[in-house]
């Protein structure tokens, strides 16, 4: 009797450490597909966001609407003013993060001087908050070029 009991702790263990090895793989399964999705959007907003500025020499921004952001910079090329892209003036767009809809710090932002985009809410994937695509930036000296 107490050998079936000892069994049956044994496979109860084992139970509980398979469900919880799963139930990590499906949140990180999770965690990596909302993150694709933001790295997709922030690719659909360069491109759109470039062709707007060729056409139209300057950004898609709202107006008046400077962002305090420069604590979570990656970009050592930005400068201290982030605008929130104004999402009207690009055509044919379907995101699945900047519409608002999570509140309000759900929508992209791009810096005036480097254009570089950032979701303003940002991802929580693991133990990290993710703002932007993963790019490694390197500081631009444009006084040598001058």
């Amino acid at each position: 009797m107490k050998k079936s009991k000892f069994i049956l702790c044994i496979y109860f263990i084992i139970l509980i450490l398979f469900l919880s090895i799963i139930i990590t793989y499906i949140k990180n399964g999770i965690d990596m597909h909302k993150l694709n999705d933001m790295y997709n959007d922030i690719e659909i907003l360069e491109d759109k966001i470039n062709l707007y500025y060729l056409d139209n020499g300057n950004l898609p921004v709202i107006n008046n609407k400077i962002i305090d952001f420069k604590e979570y910079s990656t970009n050592p090329n930005d400068s201290d003013i982030f605008y929130e892209i104004d999402l009207n003036k690009l055509e044919n767009l379907k995101l699945t993060y900047g519409n608002g809809i999570e509140g309000e710090k759900d929508k992209y932002i791009i810096n005036e001087q480097s254009h570089t985009i950032y979701y303003y809410k940002g991802l929580k994937v693991g133990k990290w908050k993710i703002y932007t695509t993963k790019v490694d930036y390197s500081l631009i000296e444009v006084e040598k070029y001058q």
